[in-house]
């Protein structure tokens, strides 16, 4: 009998970045691959089997069609290479057609097998794609279901001595959070885990073993989903493909500029003179009360984010969408915002939407999870509200889909259009790395629909609602403790989901000492620094100022990407910016096509002089 039993999820991930075609309400021909998160939950898995010998079993679990399951779970066998592993391996496969099944109904299938497994599993790793990416539902919705505790974007996990905890670490903005985590948990894998950011080659040896290996096939059972795909439409590009080639870097420069201000007029003298952030509302006037008093059943209720003083700009723009469900379905808006005991509270938001803001205290939503945010809202609102809203960040994400599955009243991830019909909230979301856009609506009964927005989509309102503010106090236990606090680097600034210029910087800027130069355009353009992933991995700045699938999603008036090639996962995090500018030498570098204006050169030749044609415009 092993000491720690490990199930490792894997699916047959469409290959968003090759040929796809849409058929009635469908994206069919695109090739079947292992998705990159879930093969990095592999990764970790064999490598915590070879590290702790005779001592780890694993179970492998896939749900497809029998051609594409055999072809993912022999990669992953030849992977794990079971005659030289020290430890153990079972393969299961449910040959399943899962294309008219949403995120939900498959966790549900998933579920079923995680329960029949001989060996009761203490750590699951599955990745956050959920088919499409970052609109991760697949491991939240299992967790809930099994009842366990669920963590997602974990950059490293170490198993204890006794292999009955473990320890895991987390970005959260430009910090390390270090969590002791007991088992059994789920765990929510992306592209970064323990030091790697890809999984092990497999050998023909390997391919031969997995030839040889018998897997397991689970019967087929039903499935419900919540959802409906009603239509499918390609993301049409509206740039303007400007191409800068001829020339010096200090001619481009001009010209570019002339093409901003008079062309195009993106650049005016008030560029990043406001810089989009949500200002306080004045001081407020909180009353205190108590849970029982809250009668939150029938409202739409938002879970907010703030820094401690002000409101964030993105909880301004998804109450612009909250007020727009509730004065549909007759209906008021309360906003939660959670604050750790001893934090002073943030200030009202007063003409946003919302007709109540309640504080909710508590010494659990210092580094919160989504087991806190369950249990908080599980006390706060018994059932559920009528409809909930969050902002679709990672843990937005992750507490939508955590909470959906609870109700089962029903999910739309990652909108960017809401509406109600007929009672049924209905939207539309991007996909499949930003080249579709699919119109969905909740096909379930039961109450609350849940709702998660991305923020950059909406603009914020102002209304004449009046707003009251109460404080009220929750505690939860959790499962796990903040074993420690690793202080980064404190960045200083617009955030940048609220700044209207970003100047972004990729592995072309070559080193850490040349985002200086891009320091100096956007400080002054009144705009936020930006990076790609790769740059964040190199620390050549701090982690929270990634952008792109798995970091910030922007929408700015202008977007420089500089020295950025255009990598899919990049594109999906800046594609909603209103104008992009590439600079790059490279003009087949894939960021051209999505440019607004490209400068074919190298930045050192351009970005120097830019920003001094930029300074005289501005008179600065």
């Amino acid at each position: 009998m092993s000491d720690l039993n490990i199930a490792c999820l894997i699916s047959p991930m469409a290959d968003t970045e090759g040929p796809m075609e849409i058929k009635g309400n469908t994206l069919t021909g695109a090739k079947k691959i292992m998705g990159k998160y879930g093969e990095i939950g592999l990764e970790a898995t064999i490598t915590f089997g070879e590290e702790n010998p005779k001592s780890i079993h694993t179970d492998i679990l896939s749900i497809g069609n029998k051609k594409e399951v055999t072809s993912l779970q022999q990669t992953a066998i030849a992977m794990f290479q079971p005659a030289k592993h020290p430890g153990t391996l079972d393969v299961h496969a449910m040959e399943k057609d899962t294309s008219d099944l949403d995120a939900f109904a498959v966790a549900g299938l998933l579920t079923g097998m995680l329960n029949g497994l001989e060996n009761k599993p203490d750590l699951v790793l599955v990745g956050r794609e959920s088919f499409d990416y970052s609109h991760g539902v697949v491991g939240p919705a299992i967790a809930q279901k099994l009842g366990i505790p669920y963590f997602s974007g974990v950059n490293e996990i170490k198993l204890n001595d006794g292999l009955k905890s473990v320890t895991a670490t987390f970005h959260e903005g430009n910090d390390k959070i270090v969590h002791e985590v007991p088992l059994p948990a789920v765990f929510g894998t992306t592209d970064w885990l323990n030091g790697k950011d890809s999984a092990r080659f497999t050998s023909l040896k390997g391919v031969m073993m997995a030839k040889k290996f018998k897997r397991k096939t689970v019967d087929e059972t039903d499935a419900t989903s919540t959802t409906a795909i009603n239509a499918i439409e390609p993301v049409k590009s509206e740039r303007k493909n400007r191409r800068l080639e001829e020339g010096e870097g200090a001619e481009k420069a001009k010209q570019a500029l002339d093409i901003l201000v008079n062309q195009d007029k993106v650049l005016t003298a008030d560029a990043g003179s406001d810089d989009g952030a949500a200002s306080s509302a004045g001081s407020a006037d909180w009353g205190t009360g108590d849970v029982g008093s809250l009668a939150l059943n029938d409202d739409v209720v938002v879970i907010g984010d703030h820094d401690g003083t002000n409101i964030r700009l993105s909880t301004k723009q998804i109450l612009s969408q909250a007020r727009k469900v509730a004065d549909a379905a007759g209906k008021k808006v309360s906003l939660l915002l959670f604050t750790n005991k001893g934090d002073s509270f943030p200030a009202g938001c007063s003409g946003s939407g919302a007709d109540r803001v309640i504080a909710v205290e508590g010494s659990s939503f210092g580094h919160p999870s989504v087991e806190a945010y369950a249990k908080a809202l599980n006390a706060l609102v018994p059932g559920g509200p009528a409809f909930l809203m969050l902002v679709a960040h990672d843990m937005g994400r992750d507490v939508g889909s955590y909470m959906a599955s609870q109700y089962a009243g029903g999910l739309l991830q990652d909108a960017c259009e809401i509406n109600l019909d007929g009672g049924a909230l209905s939207g539309k979301r991007i996909v499949s790395n930003a080249r579709f856009t699919t119109a969905e609506s909740i096909t379930a009964s039961g109450k609350p629909q849940v709702a998660t927005l991305r923020a950059t989509a909406f603009d914020p309102v102002e209304s004449d609602a009046a707003t009251s503010h109460l404080r009220v106090s929750v505690s939860v236990e959790t499962t796990d403790s903040v074993k420690e606090v690793v202080a980064g680097e404190q960045t200083k600034g617009i955030p940048l989901n609220e700044a209207k210029v970003i100047v972004s910087g990729g592995r072309g800027m070559k080193a850490a000492d040349n985002f200086t130069g891009l320091e100096s355009l956007a400080q002054v353009m009144g705009g936020a620094v930006g990076a790609s992933r790769a740059v964040t991995d190199l620390e050549w700045v701090p982690h929270n100022l990634q952008i792109g699938q798995t970091g910030t999603t922007v929408a700015p008036d202008i977007y420089f990407a500089v020295g950025i090639s255009g990598a899919i996962q990049h594109l999906t995090g800046m594609l909603g910016a209103k104008y992009i500018v590439a600079v790059n030498p490279d003009g087949d570098a894939p960021i051209h096509k999505h440019a607004d204006l490209s400068v074919i050169d190298k930045w050192e030749n351009f970005i120097g002089p830019f920003t001094e044609e930029v300074k005289k415009a501005l008179g600065k």
